[in-house]
């Protein structure tokens, strides 16, 4: 797991201090080692969190043939198989790492190789003889990969702010808002030009030309199972298909860990584990400790069980400002999570380098209240079908879309944490929403294919494939790499991933229960009390009044907050100090999250001794 960067001038001018500026900003992610690889106005970046292979001969860019150059982030856990398959067919290997097996995979069979992976990756690869970037990111888009475009200039990199550092960059005045409320659908940031590449798809950037073309490799749609009638069977299947997926994520040459909250996915994960005989796993789990967690107990009764003794973390909520703001420094998001800053960084403290994690059980299989509220609707025929929902839009902005909310399918039907100021007005109150934002065409391309499913399918698909998932994963990923801890998700395997998705929604709901394939196929392994456990614990952010009470303080009265063109900070502080204004107080709350998110994220970089003055604005020109 790693960190990667890039950058391509148009203009063929290249500053070589760039690229390690960004490493810079990217150690956290990979603090064994750092290196770069230039070719006329193409550089290439990497930091390097070693796991396999853990000599140099791991480091990166990596080459083979001095044709292909690679900077990779992530794991590929089958690429042992693979290695075994390209040595058959006459490929030489000069490292132990699934590193090699990629540029090796992509030198035989090119983009079809992507397919043969399972794992999760961004990785990109310069063709030196065909003058060409490819960027390729896996089928869900567990590791992430960001990109800003000019015309002039090509940046990608792991996070936000090593783009943030070389560029001049603002706020998108019209995403703020509605970035934050909706989180499903927009592969964007809140920065302007800042995007993200897509998951399962791959960009080829051709450097002579200049050309970006963009390409969907995976469709989840079209890799569904055919599920069997009989319950057994599919319980069965699903077990196989979890422990080999378990399995295959403790392929490593460093020490894993995992993380218990008492819940039934990590419950569930921690007993797949404590199943498999390796010499690697030391398997005393990491639980967090915190006011309000419900699921403690249950976490050490079950470590009892297995005769494991648990590393217990302390987490508090926040204090201070500075708390805050070096959270939404860390995670690159406007959301209080320091607890699972606090878990990472006690794994890490006592040397693990990975983590074997529960996330994804309940995007796959249906593990939210409102999935049963979405199999309701579908068992009483009330489907409005979700194509057509959107078919009549005259006008592609996406407040419209929001209005019409086919994301949420079906808005008359299921509750949506979206105020009615962001649904009925053709403004926010206090910022200005005039962008039109085109509807994703691949997204257009699935709500025709899912005319043919009913509505708990559709909502569920759509809520992994471009909803709330997407938002988990780069929670997820900005916890545990900022301290250098890689998340290995045994439910993020996508055979067991697209079994779970394929299984009919009245498999996986059982007597107003939710997730039962999950608890049947394990209700002999595990505690009934975790079993049958209904509420959603996981780890919650710190969002109180307290917090609420210091971004209102810590904001409405700056300058920079007072003087910033993207709101009406006049109005804001008078409603604000107004009891009128307790009603508007969510909408001012999303305003002065993104004044200080802002300030948070420029803070680190700016801090940086090596930046000259107005470094951000005379760079890469």
């Amino acid at each position: 797991m790693c960190g990667i960067n890039g950058i391509i001038n148009f203009n063929n001018k290249t500053i070589d201090n760039h690229i390690h500026i960004m490493n810079d900003l990217l150690k956290h992610r990979g603090p064994d080692g750092m290196g770069s690889y230039k070719n006329q106005n193409l550089l290439l970046g990497h930091t390097r969190l070693s796991i396999q292979d853990l000599s140099d001969k791991g480091a990166q860019p990596m080459t083979n043939d001095q044709n292909l150059w690679i900077v990779f982030n992530g794991e590929i856990y089958n690429f042992k198989e693979i290695k075994k398959e390209l040595i058959e067919l006459g490929h030489k290997f000069y490292s132990n790492t699934d590193t090699e097996v990629i540029l090796n995979s992509y030198k035989q069979w090119g983009t079809n190789a992507f397919k043969k992976f399972n794992g999760m990756w961004a990785f990109a690869i310069y063709d030196v003889l065909k003058k060409e970037l490819l960027i390729s990111r896996d089928r869900y888009g567990v590791k992430p990969c960001y990109y800003f475009n000019d015309n002039n200039k090509f940046i990608f990199s792991s996070e936000i702010k090593p783009i943030l550092a070389i560029t001049s960059v603002d706020l998108d005045h019209n995403k703020i808002l509605l970035g934050e409320h909706l989180k499903e659908g927009c592969f964007t940031t809140d920065y302007k030009n800042i995007n993200i590449i897509e998951p399962g798809h791959y960009y080829r950037i051709n450097l002579e030309n200049n050309f970006i073309k963009k390409e969907r490799w995976w469709n989840g749609l079209e890799n569904l199972f055919e599920i069997s009638p009989n319950r057994e069977a599919i319980l069965n299947q699903f077990q196989e298909k979890l422990n080999q997926a378990t399995s295959l994520r403790l392929v490593s040459d460093v020490k894993i860990s995992t993380s218990l909250s008492g819940g039934v996915d990590s419950s569930v994960i921690f007993s797949e584990l404590n199943s498999i005989n390796d010499s690697i796993l030391e398997l005393n789990p990491f639980i967090v400790k915190y006011d309000g967690n419900i699921t403690y107990e249950l976490a050490i009764n079950l470590c009892k069980k297995f005769g494991r003794e648990p590393f217990v973390v302390e987490s508090k909520d926040y204090q201070n400002i500075d708390n805050i703001l070096e959270t939404f420094n860390h995670l690159e998001k406007k959301q209080p999570y320091s607890k699972q800053l606090d878990l990472y960084k006690a794994q890490n403290k006592n040397g693990y380098k990975i983590s074997i994690d529960g996330h994804g059980a309940d995007e796959c299989l249906g593990g939210y209240t409102e999935n049963l509220k979405d199999f309701a609707i579908s068992t009483q025929n009330s489907l409005v079908n979700v194509y057509e929902s959107i078919n009549h839009i005259s006008n592609n902005t996406l407040l419209e879309i929001l209005k019409n909310n086919f994301l949420t399918p079906i808005n008359k039907y299921i509750e949506v944490d979206l105020s009615q100021n962001f649904l009925t007005n053709k403004k926010f109150k206090y910022v200005e929403t005039n962008e039109k934002i085109q509807l994703n065409k691949n997204l257009i391309k699935d709500l025709e294919l899912l005319k043919n499913f009913d509505f708990s399918f559709q909502s569920l698909y759509l809520k992994s494939n471009y909803g709330f998932l997407q938002w988990l994963l780069n929670k997820w990923d900005r916890a545990s790499m900022r301290n250098s801890v890689e998340i290995r998700s045994p439910f993020l395997d996508y055979n067991l991933f697209q079994f779970a998705l394929s299984i009919p929604m009245y498999q996986k709901v059982s007597k107003g229960q939710n997730k039962s394939i999950l608890r049947d196929a394990y209700k002999k392994k595990l505690p009934e009390e975790i079993i049958n456990f209904k509420a959603k614990q996981g780890l919650p952010s710190n969002k109180n009044q307290q917090y609420r009470n210091l971004i209102f303080e810590n904001s409405i009265n700056e300058k920079g907050f007072i003087e910033s063109n993207l709101w009406d900070s006049k109005k804001i502080i008078k409603d604000f100090n107004t009891n009128d204004g307790n009603e508007n107080h969510t909408e001012i709350l999303k305003i002065c999250e993104s004044y200080l998110y802002d300030t948070a994220m420029k803070s680190e970089i700016n801090d940086k001794k090596e930046f000259p003055q107005n470094f951000r604005y005379n760079v890469l020109c």
